[in-house]
């Protein structure tokens, strides 16, 4: 990935490859985990599907330091993506990176809940059996596992293949170098980065095996990717992610929200409220990140 000595950085094909293999692998280690932790808990006469998230969690945990070498070993190389990220977050002050870790994690639970809404009140849900599926997995094994697996290591494993490796690698393969630094070429660069936004998300939706996820987790990918530029590193799309998945899990697990459930109007209404709100919150995530206040104390 060092594009200035490596030989092959010039070549789409080899570059290319460098997107894809992080993913084949994190599918090879995670399966093959999963694998044989479900042999052993046959053995041990555990019922696989009680037992799903609990087996899931340990497969995450395998996993991470895989793709978690990747992405350490990207930001160590001299690339286009981590020179700007490495420039980003070093400009920023620590009062507002809490304040981005902070609304980041507002905005992905609360626009979590609002993709969750709009999607119940289509007929996606319904006609998507690998959903249902997923869905019946995703909630299996109790609320401890539900919480450190899906709101925890998932979220870490996830942010770094997705945001870290590949999206960090595809904007590394869409950006042309602006050493010139002229506004032509900042705008290509610009253009460039939100193709590879929408790449990146695509990739993680369609990676879900199932429409509604996809559509979910596209329209989120794109959220994450853009907070991952806002905050010059991977934490702010992190946080964003377990705010979603978190707000998933407490709405399933508990009556926190289910207010909005009473009625059709309640929820209709609701709905709209999580939306403005949404909007909001990344309005202000932008506005205090605008290069001319961003090195204030908030």
């Amino acid at each position: 990935m060092n594009q200035k000595n490596n030989p092959y950085s010039n070549h789409a094909m080899f570059k290319s490859w460098n997107v894809i293999y992080p993913v084949l692998l994190y599918f090879a280690v995670i399966n093959l985990a999963m694998s044989l932790f479900a042999m052993l808990a046959s053995f041990l006469g555990a019922d696989y599907q009680e037992q799903y998230m609990a087996l899931q969690t340990a497969a995450v945990a395998v996993t991470i330091p895989f793709i978690a070498r990747y992405w350490q070993r990207d930001k160590k190389e001299p690339t286009v993506f981590w020179e700007h990220m490495e420039m980003e977050f070093r400009d920023k002050a620590s009062a507002l990176k809490i304040c981005n870790g902070i609304w980041m994690f507002l905005a992905g639970a609360v626009i979590g809940m609002a993709l969750n809404n709009v999607l119940a009140l289509t007929a996606l849900e319904e006609i998507s059996q690998g959903y249902q599926e997923a869905a019946g997995h995703f909630f299996a094994g109790g609320i401890l596992f539900e919480l450190l697996g899906a709101c925890l290591l998932t979220p870490v494993l996830e942010e770094l293949l997705y945001r870290g490796v590949v999206y960090g690698r595809l904007c590394d393969l869409m950006i042309l170098n602006n050493e010139e630094k002229t506004k032509e070429g900042a705008k290509r660069e610009k253009r460039s980065r939100a193709a590879a936004m929408v790449c990146s998300a695509l990739l993680f939706g369609a990676l879900h095996m199932n429409l509604v996820q996809f559509v979910y987790a596209g329209i989120l990918g794109i959220m994450l990717a853009w907070f991952m530029e806002k905050s010059g590193h991977f934490y702010g799309a992190l946080l964003a992610h377990i705010g979603a998945n978190l707000t998933s899990v407490l709405r399933v697990e508990t009556g926190m929200f289910r207010w909005m459930e009473k009625n059709k109007d309640a929820f209709v209404g609701s709905t709209v409220a999580l939306v403005l709100a949404g909007a909001g919150i990344l309005v202000v995530i932008a506005l205090q990140n605008r290069k001319n206040i961003r090195k204030l104390p908030l």
